[in-house]
């Protein structure tokens, strides 16, 4: 039982803990908290003007359906409550058709709701409405049950819809959710330097001296999976952003799309760096077994020689600095900068390819695993020249 109380009660602190954050970063400054908070100040107010309209328009059997669908049509983004309540209002068209129908030719039994409900569910899983349509048999089932198909009373249903839908509607276009692409353009700009720091840290330890001796080999592969889960988070966000910038009065959509998608671009070319910087990592960090005096020898269980790692540690380091040019806003301000630094990797490449193969493996089996890391790098390389090439086409 104490234990039950004590989980209950860290529920509750973490509970308040979360409400009294997001309260404070509201009051703060302007971000998702403060549109949070506002949508629920819109949502009651929207809900309380829709109810007293239909309370004075309509009969009190339909008011309910006013309240109800304002706080439906306010969405997180003034598209979405678009959408939403487009695909709403379709689904009542449909729900009331179908009770009309029923209610003017069979009449109210009960095989006739049967039948009326399994119709209007067979409609919902067409999926012609989106995530609305399951108010189809919802709307059926009120119109049929509640006001037997009457058209009197389907009219009325649908002007207090009707009324719900303006009343939200109004109050996202009256106060707008404001739109936030310079916290998106942060959010990638953040992960770009990631990437660029997870590429530092690895030519660190190729070089035989890393920075940081709580990383371990084999944390190579999670660093590079948290990279890539960052990434899905921050394409979100900014998809989310996208969203917010379409039909807002308060932000033209042609005046943020080049640089969101600009961000977009960086974001696909973080996500497939990351693989690459786990194969190269393998690599360099391989640890080659020794075999047991009865079994032949394996001439690709081989490591990197120091002198090819401290020559590749430089070329990650070019690398790196060239992506540096990726973060947001910079990188598309400064495409001069950004493609100096390309060029000073691409002849750093082709440097350590041609002492690779001029000097030779020094012992079998190390130029397949040489060949592998320099493979991996050049497309490291041409995943930022080809996000590179995007960016200049957004420009424009």
């Amino acid at each position: 039982m104490s234990e039950t109380k004590t989980r209950v009660g860290d529920w509750c602190r973490h509970r308040w803990r979360t409400a009294r954050t997001s309260l404070k970063d509201a009051v703060r400054g302007p971000g998702e908290a403060r549109d949070g908070m506002l949508l629920q100040a819109k949502g009651a107010a929207a809900a309380t003007v829709a109810w007293c309209l239909s309370s004075w328009l309509l009969p009190t059997n339909v008011t309910a359906f006013a309240p109800f669908t304002a706080l439906l049509a306010l969405q997180s983004t003034v598209y979405r409550s678009l959408w939403h309540s487009a695909q709403y209002l379709g689904a009542m068209a449909i729900g009331t058709a179908v009770a009309a129908g029923f209610g003017s030719t069979v009449g109210v039994h009960a095989w006739a709701l049967c039948v009326l409900v399994f119709v209007a569910l067979v409609v919902a899983r067409l999926d012609l409405l989106g995530g609305q349509g399951a108010q189809v048999p919802v709307v059926a089932l009120f119109a049929f049950a509640g006001g037997g198909g009457r058209i009197d009373y389907i009219g009325h249903l649908v002007a207090s819809a009707a009324i719900g839908v303006c009343c939200g509607l109004a109050a996202h276009f009256a106060v707008a959710p404001s739109p936030h692409t310079a916290t998106a353009r942060r959010r990638v700009e953040e992960l770009a330097d990631r990437a660029r720091t997870l590429l530092r840290d690895l030519a660190r330890t190729a070089a035989g001296k890393s920075g940081d001796e709580d990383v371990r080999e084999e944390d190579w592969p999670r660093r590079c999976e948290d990279l890539a889960a960052r990434a899905k988070d921050v394409r979100a966000a900014l998809e989310r952003e996208q969203e917010n910038t379409r039909l807002n009065p308060r932000r033209p959509w042609n005046s943020a799309q080049a640089s969101l998608q600009r961000c977009h671009e960086t974001i696909g070319m973080v996500e497939r760096v990351a693989t690459h910087v786990r194969s190269i990592a393998r690599a360099l960090t391989y640890e080659p077994r020794t075999p047991e005096p009865s079994e032949p020898s394996r001439a690709f269980e081989v490591s990197v020689s120091a002198d090819f790692s401290a020559s590749y540690a430089e070329l990650l380091h070019a690398i790196a600095e060239a992506l540096e040019g990726f973060a947001p806003p910079r990188g598309p301000d400064d495409p001069d900068r950004l493609r100096a630094r390309v060029e000073e990797a691409e002849r750093r490449y082709a440097e350590v390819t041609a002492e690779a193969r001029s000097g030779g493996p020094g012992r079998e089996g190390e130029w397949p695993v040489h060949g592998t890391v320099l493979v991996e790098a050049a497309r490291i390389l041409e995943e930022i020249k080809h996000t590179a090439d995007l960016a200049a086409d957004t420009r424009g």
